[in-house]
């Protein structure tokens, strides 16, 4: 409910909790916006009044301890309404007609709730839905739903009390935490080598040898409940290169390498520099290798577990998919004919041309004059590219069923569509081909799995150079590995009026590409930015590996090719997605958004956004 975000209305959210908090020396770390992207004026109140009467970088610091979890957006708004609960009763005494703008949120919820579809609702947290209704219900005087004893514990355990200060706040959302979810966060970082002073990190980069750890969905998490998923993976900075034992590892868990060694090693010559200087690249199909290596196997019977979890989803949901899919597609099919344009031909009557008229008098052609020719269509292709990362673990099944859905719409609009899920592991960013140019079955694509990290930079700058194909002569840059250009060049793409608007410098065998990245916005790799000069390595993380993403999409742009983002994420990375991708983003939240989402965006990139 409550994040951070600097972009749309963010000026409106900061100046209300700026008033609310009675000071305007900080930058809101918190700010709260309803599914439209409207400011909610009651809970950046609250958000303002957490900075007036508790200690809000340690709250901040609270919220951080648990953000890589997959429950992590659950225990936001569980934790949110806590903390509501508790300023109200603090703020009450100095401004009664907070009562009034409560009352007035609580009726709004019921409002939000009344617009919603029941798609929309399946997609919701029924667990945060239950304690929403009832909090506001009581405020509203309405009736209160039923709910199991556990979710009443969980209801009273909810109302922090205004008497508690910061310390005893925290040991109390701790408390929270741990009685209904068995998760300390604390421990849980601590765990996970994250909570180590500066000093110890940095002399962790250059003494750790533990590895990089990929595993996926294990088990059914917590009890029965069969939405519980148990996850490890293993974080440790890394200063040394990727070594051949790390290289024989990838091999082992995602498959041979659709290029030879050598075209690698000139790929990633010409890539792995600058802040990505010491990573490697690895392309393939997941056309598995005979293997002995426990982790590698364990990983291996993980994605096949998460590959049939996809196809069960898809199988339950196949009508709101294929619904979805048919509604984008029209669209697609509208932004589409705007665009086909008549290419003039000579005829014996029309508007004449000037430069040719000598020809009726002398050899006696006629044909001297222009007219609208046939109806002709733009010639494009589109890349996919989904981030399997860590983050994305929690929502692995709509991920799979968004982009069937993105490119079976293409297809049906005749659009060749390729797909590739990224990931980075050990130092490696693995670029994994679900689904081929001229592929026409798409069921490939229920083999998204998510784990590890994603060092979206290198990514997006390997998928660029890519042709139609994954050989030595699909791909080109600098050094040009092929000796035409991926990207294409004077004569290869489009010119006259036959599609107004389209450069060439895209075109890739005289089709202009778009790539449209599935993203959280949320770079994060365990190896870390090269070192400048005598400092350190930087984390790859944060708004340093967010400005390597920036800087990636720029140059792939310079290049031509039309890029945007479909940003599935939390409203903590909006600031991210504005800052990597500029206007050219859509957010989506359930599948049914998906029609006005992608249309909206592709008419974006198709009129030469950039």
């Amino acid at each position: 409910m409550i994040k951070k975000q600097y972009t749309g209305n963010a000026r409106r959210a900061r100046n209300i909790i700026w008033n609310a908090a009675g000071r305007y020396d900080f930058d809101p770390p918190f700010m709260a916006f309803f599914a439209n992207g409207v400011p909610d004026t009651y809970f950046n109140m609250v958000a303002g009044l957490v900075a007036k009467w508790l200690d809000l970088p340690s709250i901040l610091h609270f919220f951080l301890e648990y953000e890589s979890d997959h429950r992590a957006a659950e225990f936001d708004d569980l934790l949110w309404l806590g903390l509501e609960n508790c300023v109200y009763e603090k703020e009450l005494p100095e401004r009664p007609h907070l009562e009034a703008l409560r009352k007035r949120r609580a009726e709004r919820f019921y409002e939000e709730q009344a617009s919603y579809s029941r798609q929309q609702m399946a997609y919701q947290s029924m667990m945060v839905y239950t304690q929403q209704e009832f909090r506001w219900a009581g405020i509203s005087g309405r009736r209160r739903p039923l709910m199991t004893p556990r979710e009443a514990r969980m209801a009273e355990a909810l109302r922090f009390s205004g008497s508690l200060g910061t310390e005893e706040l925290l040991t109390e959302m701790r408390r929270f935490l741990m009685d209904f979810f068995h998760y300390d966060p604390g421990r849980s970082r601590e765990k996970r080598g994250i909570g180590a002073n500066p000093l110890l990190r940095a002399i962790l980069r250059h003494e750790g040898n533990a590895k990089d750890r990929l595993l996926v969905r294990m088990g059914s998490g917590e009890g029965n409940h069969p939405k519980a998923v148990q996850q490890r993976h293993i974080r440790t900075i890394r200063r040394s290169d990727p070594t051949e034992k790390d290289a024989a590892y990838i091999r082992d868990v995602f498959g041979r390498s659709l290029l030879s060694e050598g075209e690698l090693r000139i790929l990633e010559r010409e890539l792995c520099i600058g802040s990505d200087e010491g990573c490697r690249l690895w392309v393939t199909r997941g056309d598995k290798v005979e293997t002995t290596d426990k982790d590698a196997l364990e990983v291996r019977e993980s994605a096949a577990r998460q590959q049939k979890k996809n196809e069960e989803w898809f199988r339950e949901h196949a009508a709101l998919l294929s619904g979805s899919m048919r509604a984008l597609a029209a669209k697609l099919e509208t932004v589409l004919s705007s665009y086909y344009m008549h290419v003039p031909e000579m005829s014996r009557a029309g508007r004449v041309r000037s430069e040719v008229v000598w020809r009726l008098p002398v050899i006696n052609d006629n044909r001297v004059f222009l007219r609208s020719g046939e109806e002709t269509e733009p010639e494009l292709c589109v890349d996919l590219l989904l981030d399997a990362s860590q983050s994305r673990m929690h929502s692995q099944e709509v991920l799979a069923a968004e982009a069937w859905i993105i490119c079976r719409s293409f297809e049906k609009n005749h659009i060749p569509v390729r797909v590739h899920m990224f990931r980075s592991l050990r130092g490696f960013t693995v670029l994994e081909c679900l689904r081929s140019f001229g592929e026409r079955d798409s069921r490939a694509l229920l083999r998204y799995y998510a784990g590890g990290w994603n060092r979206d930079g290198l990514a997006i700058e390997a998928l660029a150079r890519m042709g139609d194909g994954h050989s030595a002569h699909s791909f080109a840059g600098a050094g040009s590995i092929s000796s035409g250009s991926a990207f294409g060049g004077a004569g290869t793409g489009f010119s006259g009026p036959a599609f107004a608007g389209m450069d060439s410098s895209a075109s890739v065998q005289g089709k202009t590409r778009f790539l449209l990245i599935l993203t959280d916005a949320a770079p994060n790799d365990s190896h870390p930015l090269a070192a400048e000069g005598l400092n350190l390595p930087k984390e790859y993380e944060g708004a340093a590996a967010v400005t390597a993403a920036q800087e990636a999409v720029r140059i792939v742009r310079s290049q031509g090719l039309r890029v945007g983002a479909v940003f599935h994420g939390n409203t903590s990375h909006l600031e991210n997605v504005h800052q990597i991708y500029g206007q050219n983003y859509v957010r989506i939240r359930q599948a049914s958004q998906l029609a006005e989402g992608v249309s909206e965006l592709f008419l974006k990139l198709m009129r030469g956004g950039k």
